[in-house]
């Protein structure tokens, strides 16, 4: 599953990058330093953070052009890949990170010597020291060794001089977790500021492209069906690993140009249900569940989108009494041939990680 992964975050990003052929003004090449501190996903691991943190990151991006409608919607956004690696606040039992991810920079100001954006981004990280219940147990945060990361950042560059290159700081949110593939799966979160230098290189002279052409759209109803597999320890002492799968029908309608908005349905058959319902269990009707939910989906390009479920369940036959369950889902998908698609999409109750869903389906409509 690791593999699959770190197989899937690569086709995602090769995808986009490399098959749409994009047009850009110039590539940037960054450098620069992390300075912050780790915050443990519940407070009763506060106990375990020693020390501030320290990261390096280096990434290379490039600038669209406007070649494509969608480019207009988003400013002329910044497509890029970044590797970073640092500390997590206990040498001893975190050891230190590693991260290669993808992101999606957008400008809020531009002009030619200042830039004020923000940055989307996920990839596939490694935590070098997992939970181990003989060498390392006093790490309840982390139970694998590969992780997904999830980046934003808030950024501002500053060109002070008359030559190709600008000073950039800004603030960094990552975040790291498993899915609950492994347990344990508490996360660790990371809040930084930075600073660094970014490099701009073009074989033309740069000027800032303008928009010109507004992006149409077709309002009609977007239907679409996917099904989706996961794998879920629910665990550290049970040792053992459940497939889940799942069936999900969206319906939407285009609002904007950048989102469409609407509700579906979804399917679930989780084996995984059996240990907490106990002796109540029944029977195999008591691993389903049926979901409904508010759906919003967001054009990134008119290939690549980020997707949202909201909703709670109007079958399910395990009941927390502590907690009303709401579910959600955030994901991203890539659609080829006009009308098929993938997806990677991470599933929660609350705060707390379900599992991490790889979906292939195809819109109706």
């Amino acid at each position: 599953m690791k593999k699959i992964l770190l197989f899937v975050c690569g086709l995602f990003l090769i995808m986009n990058l490399s098959a749409q052929s994009y047009n850009s003004y110039f590539s940037q090449f960054e450098i620069r330093g992390h300075y912050g501190f780790t915050i443990p996903h519940h407070s009763y691991m506060n106990y375990l953070i020693k020390s501030n943190i320290f990261i390096g990151e280096i990434n290379y991006s490039i600038k669209t052009d406007g070649t494509r409608p969608w480019q207009h919607t988003w400013r002329f956004p910044e497509l890029g890949v970044g590797y970073l690696m640092g500390g997590l606040g206990n040498i001893n039992i975190f050891g230190f990170s590693q991260s290669l991810f993808f992101f999606y920079g957008i400008p809020v100001i531009e002009t030619n010597k200042l830039i004020f954006k923000y940055r989307i981004g996920g990839g596939l990280a490694y935590i070098s020291d997992k939970f181990d219940y003989r060498a390392n147990y006093y790490n309840i945060a982390i139970g694998s060794n590969f992780n997904a990361h999830l980046h934003f950042a808030l950024l501002l560059d500053y060109k002070p001089f008359d030559i190709p290159m600008y000073l950039s700081a800004g603030f960094t949110f990552n975040h790291f977790s498993n899915g609950a593939m492994e347990t344990p799966n508490l996360g660790l979160n990371q809040i930084t500021s930075n600073f660094g230098i970014k490099y701009l290189y073009s074989a033309y002279n740069y000027s800032l492209p303008r928009r010109t052409v507004p992006y149409r759209y077709n309002k009609d109803l977007e239907m679409s069906l996917y099904y989706a597999a996961s794998i879920k320890e629910n665990s550290t002492y049970e040792n053992k690993k459940y497939f889940i799968n799942s069936l999900v029908f969206d319906i939407a309608s285009r609002v904007t140009t950048k989102r469409s908005i609407g509700g579906g349905i979804n399917i679930i058959a989780d084996p995984s249900l059996k240990t907490p319902i106990g002796d109540d269990y029944k029977g195999v009707q008591d691993i389903f569940r049926i979901g409904i939910h508010a759906f919003h989906e967001v054009y990134l390009t008119d290939e690549l989108t980020l997707f949202m479920h909201v909703g709670t369940y109007a079958y399910n036959k395990y009941k927390d009494n502590k907690n009303f369950l709401i579910y959600s889902k955030l994901g991203i998908r890539y659609t080829f041939a006009d009308k098929f698609f993938a997806n990677i999409a991470l599933k929660t109750h609350t705060t707390t990680a379900d599992y991490i869903e790889f979906g292939i389906g195809m819109r109706l409509k």
